[in-house]
């Protein structure tokens, strides 16, 4: 194989690049960004679960040793302490579209993130509505794959706007989800969330906030939203298993309230330190 990469001729491609061939070339992956506490990762039962029935699901034959136990050990080897760490798997092999094999190759990168635990933000965000994206639902749409252009080019409206984040809609201009998060918001004492039939990604913080809500009785709605109709939400808030929590305090362009957030953000600590 013949390669010009940047300008240089090579007669092969780079070390290490002929295995990461099919994520480099069709995306062939999905990944998982977790975080650790001190040698604790309180969400891996969850993110395994959330990744292994994404390989299923793209027909990866999944190793018989590939556990929690085994995904704990191979975390930890390069994330011992507080970090914020990445799981990428992708399918092993040539091929085009049709691949030619479908064992999985790992690989894991750690960056430090001071804390021991997820902490309530002190400043909240300020987001918006992005209008230059819309996001496909469909069977593949809950996993975290690398096709991310329509995230990216969401963020980049957000940071042309001076926002912090913002909601990314649906095929059918309906909230998503924002560029990185499961959104949530509040009506009087009732939770509401996107359903995952919306096109959302199946957040592992998502579901654990669904659970502590439902432990304390709290009414819960998962609801389709146009984004003008979240005019209406007292509090927003967006979850992922890297920040936990992060409240709205501004919502195009007005202002909101977090105690009924932080309320629920102390109750799922709770239960996280509990575990």
């Amino acid at each position: 194989m013949r390669v010009n990469w940047n300008g240089r001729l090579l007669e092969r491609l780079p070390e290490g690049w002929e295995e990461a061939r099919r994520a480099l070339w069709y995306g062939d992956a999905l990944f998982e960004t977790l975080r650790v506490f001190d040698g604790r990762i309180p969400l891996l039962e969850r993110h395994w679960e959330r990744l292994r029935g994404g390989l299923v699901l793209l027909g990866f034959e999944v190793p018989e040793e590939w556990s929690v136990f085994f995904w704990k050990k191979q975390l930890l080897s390069v994330a011992p302490s507080a970090a914020r760490v990445r799981l990428t798997v992708w399918r092993r092999g040539g091929g085009y579209y049709r691949p030619l094999q479908n064992q999985p190759e790992f690989l894991i990168t750690a960056e430090p993130l001071p804390g021991a635990a997820f902490e309530w933000p002190l400043d909240g965000l300020a987001v918006g509505v992005c209008a230059s994206v819309r996001l496909p639902m469909d069977a593949y749409s809950s996993l975290k794959t690398l096709n991310t252009p329509r995230y990216v080019a969401a963020a980049r409206e957000a940071q042309a706007h001076g926002w912090n984040d913002a909601i990314v809609l649906n095929a059918f201009d309906r909230v998503c989800e924002a560029t990185a998060s499961n959104v949530f918001w509040w009506k009087g004492d009732t939770l509401y969330t996107v359903p995952l039939s919306e096109g959302c990604v199946a957040g592992v913080f998502r579901a654990l906030v669904l659970e502590v809500a439902a432990e304390a009785g709290l009414p819960i709605r998962e609801q389709a939203i146009a984004p003008e109709a979240l005019h209406a939400a007292e509090e927003i808030f967006l979850t992922n298993a890297v920040r936990g929590v992060q409240p709205v305090r501004i919502f195009a362009g007005t202002q909101l309230g977090s105690q009924r957030t932080q309320a629920l953000f102390e109750r799922v600590c709770a239960r996280l330190g509990a575990g």
